[in-house]
């Protein structure tokens, strides 16, 4: 089975090899760069050596900020070992256990600045093997150099298999584990393609984590296709000095960020083209949908916002605008190599958004219920977003509303009773409805520094709120959870 993957890598060296293509902060002040070539020795020597401690077709994780040493575990893994997982730097001590365990790890490849964390993880898996980028992978990625006859002699691994874990949100249900393939992961390189004229006068200001979908497969590894140069971004409060720095012409970003630049142009008096480099073509939003009057600010200086629109189990490929939208309700084109649909819509065409394709996930985990029920009898992979496609535009209205049939027949909306317990205090980060026999329950997860100490308050919180819903919505039993608990 072909592993497009390495043909990339293949061409890349031969093209390319001398280039430089990733750059990083090592020092905190001055941008260091990594040619193709040395890029692509790195990924075969850690390869080999990997394989040589027996780790074969095993699960590995990725644990630390975004670095040129995440990157090489990356794609070693994913082309020539097993399967890579990418371990968020901000989760807490108990959302890496839960990753470890759920993942089934046999080895993490970690940066030392996750040392707090580590210290307590290599006491709870003490069998685990621990490779420290700035202590061992230079070792690690010589005894490969030495293991190796000839460049590319690790064998590739079928593109048709895991190469990759990604855990979703899990903010108000457990987080579950996305298997996604090579195959998967190149599926929309071409629809891209198509939106953007990317080539090796681009360069890529690299600011979304490397363990969520969009980040590491739209901007890092179609890199490998269109042959871009990556900045890694620094600290979060000097990307605009970043940007200034270093022009980039493509960055992706979340609404939160778009926003930050927009008030601080308007503060400062710069223009928003000056801030993001002088030389951006290519903007890309996700998460959510920026205000008309931001989208505006951009596109008046010639940056037309492209919204993109996807989920892990799509292998981040959906719909993105072409450039120049002017249309500020969608969410993006569809892709053309899709076949989506809307299931069940309504009098305004609205139903849920369903998908089929060569970017849809292999399946959860080792969960195969929640596998199953992902899908309809169709073969078609249910999003559970509610929206509607027009003109081959996608438009979002949002999360399908899950409900509940009580044992007399009555249905409850579980989305309206998550909303208005998170209303009763600003403590309330998370919300899970559920039954238990003919009880309603909750699950209500809080931010221990802010939710009240004394249970008698939260009686009174949930009496309260019970007064003023129906008698078939009243939550019968409820648990304070700490929000560190969330991914257990």
């Amino acid at each position: 089975m072909s592993n497009v993957l390495e043909e990339y890598l293949k061409e890349d060296y031969s093209k390319w090899g001398a280039r430089n293509y990733l750059y990083e902060k090592k020092d905190g002040i001055n941008y260091t760069p990594i040619t193709y070539g040395s890029f692509i020795e790195k990924v075969n020597y850690l390869a080999a050596y990997l394989k040589e401690k027996g780790f074969s077709e095993k699960n590995i994780g990725i644990y630390g900020p975004n670095s040129i040493e995440w990157m090489i575990s990356d794609i070693s893994i994913m082309c020539y070992v097993g399967c890579g997982v990418g371990f968020n730097k901000d989760w807490s001590y108990d959302n890496v256990v839960y990753s470890i365990k759920k993942s089934e790890l046999s080895c993490l490849i970690y940066d030392e600045r996750q040392n707090e964390i580590m210290d307590k993880i290599k006491e709870e898996f003490p069998d685990l093997t621990y490779i420290s980028i700035q202590k061992d992978f230079e070792r690690c990625i010589e005894e490969g150099k030495n293991l190796c006859k000839e460049l590319f002699s690790p064998e590739a691994r079928p593109g048709n298999v895991p190469a990759k874990v990604v855990f979703t949100s899990g903010t108000t249900s457990f987080p579950k584990a996305v298997l996604l393939s090579i195959n998967n992961v190149f599926s929309g390189w071409r629809s891209l393609g198509r939106r953007i004229n990317a080539g090796t006068e681009d360069v890529c200001y690299l600011f979304l984590p490397l363990n969520h979908t969009y980040g590491s497969i739209y901007n890092f590894i179609y890199s490998l296709v269109f042959g871009y140069e990556i900045y890694l971004a620094g600290s979060i409060k000097e990307m605009a000095q970043e940007m200034m720095a270093i022009h980039p012409t493509i960055f992706s970003g979340v609404p939160l960020v778009f926003t930050r630049f927009y008030e601080a142009s308007k503060a400062m008096g710069v223009g928003l083209g000056m801030l993001l480099g002088g030389r951006m073509k290519y903007l890309f939003c996700g998460g959510a949908k920026l205000t008309p009057e931001i989208r505006k600010a951009y596109a008046d200086e010639g940056m037309y916002m492209m919204n993109a629109y996807a989920l892990s189990e799509t292998s981040s490929g959906f719909s993105i605008d072409y450039p120049g939208e002017e249309d500020m309700e969608s969410v993006g084109t569809l892709f053309e190599d899709v076949d989506a649909v809307v299931l069940d819509p309504d009098e305004e065409g609205y139903g849920e958004l369903a998908i089929k394709g060569d970017n849809i996930f292999l399946g959860y985990f080792k969960d195969e219920e929640a596998t199953k029920a992902a899908f309809n009898e169709e073969g078609y992979f249910l999003t559970g977003d509610i929206g509607t496609i027009k003109n081959n535009k996608v438009y979002l209205r949002g999360r399908k509303d899950t409900r509940i049939t009580l044992s007399n027949g009555e249905n409850i909306s579980t989305k309206r009773i998550e909303e208005r317990v998170k209303e009763i205090h600003e403590s309330i980060v998370a919300v899970k409805v559920y039954m238990r026999g003919d009880l309603l329950c909750t699950d209500i997860y809080v931010k221990d520094s802010e939710a009240p100490s004394d249970p008698a308050a939260w009686d009174g919180l949930i009496e309260e709120l019970n007064k003023n819903v129906s008698r078939f919505e009243r939550i019968g039993k409820y648990n304070i959870i700490s929000s560190t608990q969330m991914l257990k």
